[in-house]
């Protein structure tokens, strides 16, 4: 029930009409033109504010309460801003004032908030009223309600542009976003890829269940492939069960395939539809821009045969339009499962490269180095590390070393030989997963190994990826009592600000740097200013690659502390590195000045 205070607004606003429109003499006749000028003010589905030349509301019609929400008495006496909502910067309206004070006039479409939150878009003509003397004395504004609009638009543009059943961008849509990404890439050249994705006997759903539960079906997949493919990429469904996914930001086959995976594993679970668990597959075909073809048409159709040569392979299968890419991804897809399988079937072994301290003149340990010996034949671990790393095969693989070593290690002891010191390579992704410490302690303390028995080495690019937690590892790891390794130490960051930061022991130079300290004046001074850090800093020096005596006497004129290579050993398995490691003999130095070992 209105209060006494808003029956007073509402007077008030009744003499704010008399006094505005007030321009007649013969009082019958003012009266009756305001009543009709009321009568239009009240009945008008325009939505009307006036405000004084201060901005305060001080008369709104039937319109405005019905479009805002707000009775006339909650808005009297109130700035418009009442109705900001904050869609626009302020920019906006200092662009509105000005406009209105300096032209009288302002016409536009403007985002406002109702009375319940809601925001909505109105056009709106607001105009300045001025006085005998030409000051503005009031403002009145007049606005429309586009809701009904802006929803029928956006009704039409939904109808036009996206898939009716599944809200996926229709045949139309996709074509157009691929013609557009096609413009772009013909001048920068860049990959791009095209999936035709086919669900794999959908008819016989339809037969069975019915429509119905069909129809069900094609909403569940498209968006589980939305929410797989990501903001990155376009998926749309073109009709049927047929699919298309747009893949704008791939630059290798192995990424492609990784994409193609990850659609697959989306569809891995059962699915529960209208009362029904389903298991779904599907086919994939692949066209690649430039590769397969430079316009829509081309990729589309030869999408289409890789996708039927695909159906032919089975469930869940994927095939190329070119034959090299689908050649090179084939191979990474077996090669990943042939590694999945090596694991289980414990085909990776470890062999021991033998180190050698040259101040010393005595054998001091090895490098462990993972080699894989799968049914069709050795497999280089240039091959499969990379891939180990792709996959995150590698905590596993990189684990069980660490576990053979630790057994070998304990082996050893137990028959009363003395390894040495054997150093286990840490990959990146490794060396910086949560727990490894924990579970480095754990298999320590099961084969009773010291800590002092292993040394752990990582590479320079690995420890710059997280400086902190390398830090805080490598401390926890010389903590347990383990040496630690730069490897590969030169071909990377190679800063002495963060060197002297580590909690390290030794630095390793790159057989890179060894090969060409003979010849090349530039790896000679490198390999020298490495020992020299080394030295200024308290570290040891390894020299990896050493295949000359030329190059070990380098080594040893100009301070090297141990070497390992060819010219010490190749990589030897377990028996022969214990008879290496027990020989009196462990090196010839073909008579050089200074050692007497041959």
């Amino acid at each position: 029930m209105p209060s006494r205070d808003d029956a007073a607004k509402t007077e008030e606003m009744k003499l704010e009409w008399e006094k505005m429109f007030f321009f007649c003499d013969d009082p019958a006749r003012t009266r009756r033109y305001f009543q009709i000028i009321k009568a239009v003010f009240d009945n008008t589905v325009e939505g009307i504010v006036i405000t004084d030349a201060n901005g305060i509301i001080r008369m709104v019609n039937a319109a405005f309460s019905t479009i805002t929400g707000y009775a006339p008495e909650e808005a009297l006496g109130k700035n418009p801003r009442i109705l900001k909502s904050d869609r626009h910067p302020p920019e906006f309206y200092e662009n509105f004032w000005k406009r209105l004070v300096n032209d009288g006039k302002w016409e536009g479409e403007i985002w406002n908030r109702r009375k319940n939150g809601e925001v909505y878009p109105e056009w709106m003509v607001c105009s300045a009223v001025y006085d005998e003397e030409g000051n503005a004395e009031h403002y009145i504004s007049v606005f429309n309600d586009l809701s009904e609009v802006k929803f029928k638009d956006a009704q039409i543009e939904l109808r036009s542009n996206y898939d009716y059943l599944t809200g996926l961008p229709n045949k139309e849509m996709f074509q157009s976003r691929l013609s557009g990404e096609l413009a772009h890439r013909e001048r920068n050249s860049e990959r791009l890829a095209l999936l035709v994705f086919d669900i794999n006997r959908f008819k016989n759903i339809n037969d069975t269940l019915g429509h119905f539960v069909g129809d069900s079906v094609l909403r569940k997949v498209g968006s589980l492939l939305s929410e797989c493919i990501g903001s990155g990429g376009l998926v749309s469904r073109i009709g049927g069960d047929d699919f298309h996914i747009l893949l704008p930001d791939v630059h290798t086959p192995d990424e492609i395939v990784g994409q193609v995976k990850r659609v697959f594993e989306c569809l891995s679970d059962p699915v529960d539809v209208e009362g029904h668990r389903l298991f779904l597959s599907a086919s994939v075909g692949i066209s690649v821009f430039p590769e397969d073809g430079r316009d829509v048409d081309d990729l589309l159709k030869r999408a289409d045969i890789a996708m039927g040569k695909a159906k032919e392979s089975g469930i869940s299968s994927y095939r190329f339009f070119t034959e090299e890419l689908g050649r090179r991804a084939s191979l990474k897809l077996t090669l990943e499962n042939a590694l999945r399988e090596g694991l289980e079937r414990n085909e990776f072994h470890l062999h021991y490269q033998p180190k050698y301290c040259i101040r010393r003149g005595a054998f001091s340990g090895a490098e462990a180095l993972l080699r894989w010996n799968s049914p069709e034949g050795p497999v280089p671990p240039s091959d499969f590390i990379p891939l180990a790393e792709e996959t995150g095969l590698i905590l596993s693989l990189g684990e069980e070393v660490f576990r053979k070593v630790c057994r070998q290690i304990a082996e050893w002891r137990s028959r009363g030989y003395s390894p040495g010191e054997i150093a286990v390579n840490l990959s990146a992704r490794q060396f910086h997963q949560k727990g490894l410490l924990s579970r480095m302690k754990g298999i320590l303390g099961e084969y009773d190994v010291p800590p002092s028995l292993l040394g752990i080495e990582i590479t320079e690019s690995g420890i710059m990826e997280n400086l902190m937690d390398s830090i805080a590892v490598l401390s926890g790891m010389k903590d347990l009592g383990m040496t630690v390794y730069v490897d590969d130490f030169g071909t990377g960051y190679s800063s002495l600000n963060y060197l002297k930061r580590l909690p390290i022991d030794v630095l390793k130079i790159d057989k890179s740097f060894i090969d060409g300290v003979l010849e090349d004046p530039n790896d000679a001074a490198i390999t020298r200013a490495v020992v020299g850090i080394a030295r200024s800093l308290g570290l040891r020096v390894v020299a990896e690659g050493v295949e000359t005596p030329e190059q070990l006497d380098f080594l040893r004129r100009n301070g090297c502390d141990e070497i390992q290579g060819y010219l010490l050993s190749r990589l030897l398995p377990p028996d022969a590195f214990e008879k290496f490691g027990e020989s009196e003999i462990p090196l010839c130095f073909n008579g050089l000045s200074g050692y007497n070992h041959c």
